[in-house]
């Protein structure tokens, strides 16, 4: 367990009301890479409605089943709360799954072929050229709709198997089956390899169903990957933020209310979820209904196009909207960064394992212990839910910002 040297350098919020997003002048597609990105559509109130997890378990740090109530330890999990319940529809092909949620329609298969993400258009022009299910204008998912589809109620798969095919033949392939986004990661992999990925190498992002997690890959060296593409709601997964200048932010476009500024220090899970009952009890900022977010509705705040190493200066900072306050931090390695946030959402590292973890989003770098870049500004990973509960342990002190509903 490496220890976390913390520094008072505080992210300082831009002081408008509404930070929305513009549409775009025409609806060309842009490139970026070899990847044609279709602009996103203006965000307005209720555009991206948020899928709960599924996860229904509730489990202390050791991964033994518990039932909490308010004022006790390890309450304000995930399951406690009720969220919008996943819905979907298969074609009567049998070849698309509408999502009658979030509006978009997804392939039920995939490609069984495994790409670079600078090939990865060339799936795309293949499904839209045989007019497949009946459309022409299928796209490479966003990191937000592909995590859209991420399903905690079993795991191991994290997605519905019900509705969307995942091939795999053992525990160790499903470990890999990884899909691409369409977002490219402003920095680039740190000075380390992983996974015969090549250091500096350029990183686009992916979410790993088998595992649950979301990282970012090298582009065009290295292990290829899977590619599931949608259509329909350009709107979906653009925030719509508020600054509702009393120290909360909310996002029209989710329906949630944030804390703007984060708690300030590390703690670890079980803490966390007590962090949220004490403001409560204080009523804090005018509210007793603050939680730990779930893992999709913490995701939902990441700003992909930012990183605390962005090689483009205008993308330096945390993964976030610059509305929001961000503790700076000094990293494992020692270099200046952004901290890791829990979630709600209990994590499990192997199929066969109890939930003794838990996920967080990283806003600052998804760094390897040496203050490395290993998955990107904008990971959701997860770590031992409190210090000293034996191997894998890695930062575990982690912050919290909170959310509520708006209502």
């Amino acid at each position: 367990m490496k220890n976390l040297k913390f520094i008072t350098v505080i992210s300082i919020a831009i002081a408008s009301n509404i930070i929305g997003c513009s549409k775009p002048d025409d609806n060309s597609s842009t490139i970026s890479g070899d990847l044609k990105v279709v602009p996103r559509a203006a965000a307005y109130a209720g555009c991206y409605p948020i899928i709960g997890t599924s996860q229904t378990g509730i489990w202390d740090a050791s991964g033994s089943s518990i039932n909490p109530v308010l004022g006790d330890a390890f309450f304000g999990q995930d399951a406690q709360f009720t969220h919008t319940t996943p819905n979907y529809t298969l074609s009567s092909d049998g070849k698309t799954v509408k999502d009658v949620v979030t509006g978009l329609t997804w392939q039920k298969t995939y490609d069984s072929g495994t790409y670079y993400w600078a090939s990865i258009q060339t799936v795309v022009d293949n499904l839209n050229n045989q007019n497949y299910g009946g459309y022409n204008d299928w796209r490479v998912p966003t990191i937000q709709e592909l995590y859209s589809l991420w399903d905690a109620s079993v795991g191991w798969p994290y997605i519905d198997t019900d509705y969307f095919d995942i091939t795999y033949s053992s525990e160790q392939e499903l470990s890999h089956t990884i899909f691409w986004s369409s977002d490219k990661y402003t920095g680039v992999m740190g000075n380390i390899s992983a996974g015969g990925e090549t250091p500096g190498a350029e990183l686009a992002f992916g979410v790993n169903f088998g595992t649950g997690h979301i990282k970012s890959y090298s582009i065009k060296v290295g292990p290829k990957h899977q590619v599931r593409c949608v259509r329909g709601n350009l709107s979906y997964g653009v925030n719509l933020f508020q600054n509702n200048n009393d120290g909360t932010i909310s996002d029209l476009a989710t329906g949630l209310m944030w804390q703007q500024n984060d708690n300030g220090s590390g703690m670890d899970w079980e803490d966390a979820l007590a962090y949220a009952q004490t403001k409560n009890n204080a009523n804090y900022l005018g509210h007793n209904d603050w939680r730990l977010p779930n893992t999709k509705e913490l995701q939902s705040l990441v700003d992909y196009k930012r990183s605390p190493y962005a090689t483009n200066p205008a993308n330096v900072g945390p993964a976030i909207n610059a509305l929001f306050s961000c503790t700076g931090i000094l990293n494992d390695g020692g270099k200046a960064d952004y901290p890791y946030y829990w979630t709600s959402t209990s994590a499990i590292a192997n199929p066969t394992d109890t939930y003794t973890n838990a996920w967080y989003v990283a806003f600052g770098q998804a760094e390897d212990g040496n203050g490395e870049n290993l998955h990107g500004a904008g990971a959701v990973r997860f770590d031992k839910k409190i210090v000293g509960t034996g191997a894998g342990e890695e930062r575990v002190l982690n912050y919290v910002r909170l959310v509520r509903n708006s209502n």
